[in-house]
């Protein structure tokens, strides 16, 4: 872990792009960060697509979660950490759950 903590991306609309990656088949495995790729953990996909800035605050922490938790809470939402430790059924119904909520509140701020 080096000592300059790099800048915090922000994900807009994080829980319909996290549900949108996570929901492909094989795309989610709860029991990887980052397992190849295309399959990654909850919070390896919020550091996967925050890209190159997600990496580096990823290294900064040495550790997926932290970071995720850190852009998730910058894109506006404080999420659980315990969260990241749902089986792969529960950690979609949850994303989902988000994603449907993120997108109706989208439509009734037009």
């Amino acid at each position: 872990m080096n000592n300059r903590k790099p800048k915090v991306p922000i994900i807009k609309n994080i829980h319909q792009k996290v549900y949108a990656a996570a929901s492909k088949p094989g795309a989610l495995n709860m029991d990887f960060w980052h397992k190849c790729k295309t399959t990654h953990c909850r919070a390896g996909w919020v550091v996967t697509l925050a890209g190159k800035a997600g990496k580096a605050l990823e290294d900064h922490y040495g550790m997926a979660d932290e970071a995720a938790i850190a852009i998730y809470k910058a894109s506006g939402y404080k999420i659980n950490p315990w969260r990241f430790y749902d089986s792969n059924e529960v950690a979609l119904a949850d994303m989902k759950r988000l994603a449907e909520e993120e997108k109706a509140d989208a439509r009734k701020s037009r």
